[in-house]
């Protein structure tokens, strides 16, 4: 975790949440880890019962959801689901067993009318001024398109070819003439098809960037003589003015300037022109690479081929370009190249931190752009800019000093409890009172004591602790005179995990072709599992037609037992209690705003519920969605008193699913279903006043992974291991190196040696290393 801007190590926050969300975008796992530099490590167990298909790692800080649109890391993770079964070899096993649950994805390609769209550079095209203009082709999909075309005029004459490469991207320039207008044309299975180009305004200002190896050459023009005095230039890069220029009498039309990268940061510059006003009216990205800040790393051995077992020595070294030794933090990884598509990785540190991160994490494989010094991968970078930006509204917002200062969401140094203390019974009452908070699995009983504010608000932390610990918060006023009106008090404690509520992002998904060239994979990890249940079958659920019918039923089974799901169409998702973390001190509007899509506001208990993709497109007059309690339609006002722990599970029913609910459902439906602490006649009851208890899930701690000793011992169980080696930690020496060894198993293959990491001064750093286990002699 580092800082945005720097990439240094963050000073703000100090715990990292880590989820696996499946594609409806409910939580199925949760790591909450402390981050006391700047990495951290943890793991995810896939529970057996977990469903096959797509699913998104995605981590974040809570002081990152103070964005409206937070960009936070995502990477795609295709789960399958193998059944071990008595008589199946790994060959039998069909692709299309492999498929289920990925169907969304293997749609047919398009071979309709593409999407071709193109961008000005500065966001305008002016007449009589040279322009370029960045261009994407994509099919209705969002694939990119390869094609090639031309920009011609209104008598068809042919002004200027272009062309897209890869991801459909390019990039076209030309001088829009006043009195003519453009058009683009493409041949499509031999019929000319037209599209138009953004329309050139007859007077303005054209703002160029050409990136030329030690420097960039910027240009500004206008269409009026001395049109550029007063107008301003500004640069910014990861949160540094890189330029400022302030345009005089003698620019007359136009100016030219260079900027030498030689001391700046790498990464996504944005420049941006004003008019003498002060408004924002041309604006430019563009791609910093200063070969000052490569870094070099290095990794050896004695040789590239080992037999099965075999002890492997690596060394690495990591110098910057002038060779002077770094240091940072960095992990290592060896995995069996079956099934990775021939690529090394699909996205890296450096791609996430200097590029994907700026652009809203959008760029569908980020890591092409850093391959190799390649002159069409620079192109294309560059026309990357060139499709993203204008983001004249940011500026706007800014200089209007719109933009909110005090944030939703502190910083988290450790583990908070945070709540509030109410009159008993009434919610809606806060009490300034005196708060106790007992911590009761420590080494020693912690014991906090504060007064709340008037709002009867109390904050408790930072704490550091691993798992989960019990713990109560009491409270009492000192004013009454009796004692058992000191103690007439609600404590209500607030939820320790956040939500997001925006969308999952642009993750690019699993598709036929990488299931396909996952089966080599896919045969290995099954004979790995053969193998480990005919060694322990306790850690392996082997099936055939006899435990088929005797299997253990699953938590979905038990928990629908007397209460089945409405509907079993795709639009039905569920939430589940005991998956959310710290659901003993929440609410049940809490519960239910961990469903995808659903927003929920306001604090306990005058919470509310809105599902905006339904309400914003209803024609009905009921806003918010149908409530069911057992199957029993209800009000909001109703499930606002409820509290989580009444609560089994959540369904939540949209789109065409809801149809069997008439006009009533047309806004959603969300179907609370009860346990046995729910009691509808003495609803959210509170045994002792003055006091509640609860779990607080402490921080994750990673197991540490399995690395066997092939001199010491020589188990008789083959070791059919994908990954040989994992270490989230590795640390340099003052010469920049470091030595690794670990043992082959008994896979034989191809293997690559994957290095991610930051140095000490914020610089991202990644490389591969090949590898192969043969069969020994």
């Amino acid at each position: 975790m580092v800082d945005g801007i720097s990439h240094n190590g963050s000073e703000k926050s100090n715990v990292v949440y880590v989820e696996l969300v499946d594609k409806q975008g409910i939580v199925v796992a949760q790591r909450k880890l402390f981050v006391d530099e700047v990495g951290a490590s943890g793991d995810i167990e896939i529970d057996q019962n977990i469903a096959q298909g797509d699913y998104t790692l995605r981590s974040y800080t809570k002081y990152m959801l103070n964005e409206q649109e937070p960009v936070i890391y995502e990477k795609n993770i295709p789960i399958f689901v193998q059944q071990i079964g008595n008589t199946v070899s790994p060959d039998q096993i069909p692709v299309t067993q492999y498929l289920q649950g990925f169907e969304e994805n293997m749609g047919k390609a398009v071979s309709g009318r593409p999407s071709i769209k193109f961008f000005p550079e500065g966001g305008h095209l002016v007449k009589g001024l040279p322009g370029t203009m960045g261009l994407e082709v994509l099919d209705e999909k969002g694939n990119g398109l390869a094609l090639k075309g031309f920009i011609k005029d209104s008598k068809e004459n042919i002004i200027e070819t272009f062309e897209s490469l890869e991801f459909g991207l390019g990039s076209v320039g030309f001088t829009p003439l006043p009195g003519v207008q453009y058009h683009a044309s493409v041949i499509l299975n031999g019929i000319e098809e037209k599209f138009p180009l953004p329309e050139a305004l007859p007077n303005g200002y054209v703002l160029s960037l050409k990136n030329r190896k030690d420097h960039v050459l910027v240009q500004v023009s206008s269409t009026t003589q001395n049109g550029l005095e007063g107008t301003l230039l500004i640069g910014h890069l990861r949160g540094d003015m890189i330029f400022k220029r302030i345009g005089n009498a003698n620019d007359n039309a136009a100016y030219a300037t260079k900027i030498y990268t030689k001391e700046l940061q790498d990464g996504v510059a944005q420049f941006t022109l004003f008019t003498p006003n002060g408004e924002p009216i041309s604006e430019r990205l563009i791609f910093i690479d200063n070969p000052e800040n490569d870094t070099h790393l290095t990794i050896s051995s004695p040789t590239t081929t080992y037999g099965m077992r075999e002890k492997v020595e690596l060394n690495m070294v990591l110098v910057d370009g002038k060779g002077a030794p770094l240091n940072g933090d960095f992990s290592m990884g060896i995995v069996s190249k079956n099934g990775s598509k021939g690529t090394a990785s699909t996205n890296n540190i450096k791609s996430w931190l200097l590029l994907d991160s700026d652009l809203g994490g959008t760029i569908q494989n980020p890591d092409y752009f850093f391959a190799d010094d390649a002159k069409e991968r620079k192109f294309l970078l560059d026309a990357l800019m060139l499709t993203h930006g204008w983001r004249r509204f940011v500026w706007k917002d800014m200089l209007s000093e719109k933009v909110d200062k005090t944030p939703d969401y502190a910083p988290e140094k450790g583990i908070m409890i945070t709540g509030k203390t109410t009159r008993f019974g009434n919610p809606n009452k806060a009490k300034e009172t005196v708060a106790t908070l007992n911590l009761y699995d420590w080494p020693d009983l912690i014991n906090s004591k504060q007064e709340t504010n008037a709002q009867g608000a109390f904050s408790f932390g930072p704490f550091y602790f691993n798992d989960s610990i019990e713990a109560t918060v009491e409270a009492y006023d000192s004013v009454p005179k009796w004692a058992y009106k000191r103690k007439n008090l609600s404590v209500l404690v607030d939820e320790q995990s956040p939500k997001l509520d925006s969308e999952l992002g642009k993750t690019k998904r699993t598709d036929r072709q990488t299931i396909e060239l996952s089966q080599e994979y896919l045969r290995d990890e099954y004979l790995k599992k053969v193998t480990d249940f005919n060694y322990d079958p306790k850690k392996v659920t082997r099936l055939d037609e006899v435990i088929v019918k005797e299997k253990k039923r699953m938590r979905e089974e038990v928990l629908r037992k007397n209460n089945p799901r409405i509907t079993n169409g795709p639009f039905t998702m569920t939430v589940y209690n005991d998956s959310i973390p710290g659901s003993e001190a929440m609410s049940a509007m809490d519960l239910v705003g961990r469903l995808p899509r659903v927003q929920v506001a306001g604090a306990y208990p005058n919470q509310y519920v809105n599902i905006p993709s339904m309400s914003m497109s209803t024609l009905f007059a009921w806003t918010g969605p149908l409530f069911l309690v057992d199957g029993v339609p209800t009000d909001q006002t109703f499930i606002q008193s409820m509290r989580a722990n009444e609560v089994s599970y959540i369904d939540l029913v949209t789109g065409s699913d809801a149809a069997i609910f008439g006009s009533r459902g047309s806004n959603g439906v969300i179907a609370l279903y009860t346990n046995d602490l729910y009691d509808p006649n003495e609803q959210n009851a509170e045994v002792y006043p003055g006091i509640v208890n609860f779990k607080i899930p402490g921080f994750y701690k990673a197991r540490e992974f399995y690395k066997p000793n092939y001199i010491k011992e020589s188990p008789e169980k083959p070791d059919y291991r994908t990954t040989l080696f994992w270490k989230p930690e590795i640390t340099l020496d003052e010469e920049g190196k470091s030595a690794i060894d670990f043992f082959t198993g008994d896979k034989t293959g191809e293997y690559w040696v994957k290095v991610e990491g930051i140095t000490e001064d914020g610089r991202p750093v990644n490389g591969f290393y090949d590898l192969a286990v043969v069969e020994s002699n």
